[in-house]
């Protein structure tokens, strides 16, 4: 089974690496927090995110969401075996209504067989993917719904230096982690 739960200290190393691998990330001024059931929170400000409106900017949302299911994958192989490098291949949003707010974003832990499923695909085929779920709540209602598929790779042996004929572990397509 997959361990979906770290400590404080190690939250705040993946928030730092997060920003480091990531720059971008840093002008969400935002922290990772569990939560019961092993699902993993992402919060930030609202005035650093805000748009011309006032509003949580979609495009914040967005970032904070992709870099919530991030951190939830990473917390799912922390402690493989294996070294893996994860990426995202695709994800569906839904912007339902205005975010007033600070934002918080919550990813659901997968259930155990999709997590069984995810483990035997790894071991098997040196990646996989997983599919997890992110939402925003806005005065007490659903605000924003996010889905995104998570690819792991392996990193077992090392990478070949990229050539014109090489795919990167970003263009990897579906077809190709089946």
């Amino acid at each position: 089974m997959l361990r979906t739960s770290m400590t404080e200290q190690a939250l705040e190393h993946l928030e730092q690496l997060i920003v480091q691998e990531m720059p971008i990330t840093e002008h969400l001024h935002f922290s990772l927090k569990p939560e019961e059931d092993g699902r993993l929170c992402a919060s930030a400000p609202l005035k650093p995110n805000a748009n011309h409106m006032g509003t949580a900017f979609g495009g914040s949302l967005s970032m904070l969401a992709t870099l919530t299911g991030w951190a939830m994958m990473h917390q799912l192989v922390d402690n493989m075996k294996q070294q893996v490098e994860v990426i995202i291949q695709e994800s569906d949003i839904e912007y339902l209504k205005p975010v007033c707010e600070n934002i918080s974003v919550v990813c659901e832990r997968p259930d155990e067989d999709a997590l069984d499923r995810f483990q035997d695909m790894l071991d098997r085929w040196g990646r996989a993917r997983l599919d997890l779920k992110c939402k925003i709540e806005a005065a007490g209602e659903c605000a924003f719904t996010f889905m995104g598929r998570y690819v792991a790779l392996a990193n077992d042996e090392p990478q070949p230096v990229s050539d014109e004929h090489s795919t990167s572990p970003l263009e990897v397509s579906s077809e190709a982690v089946r």
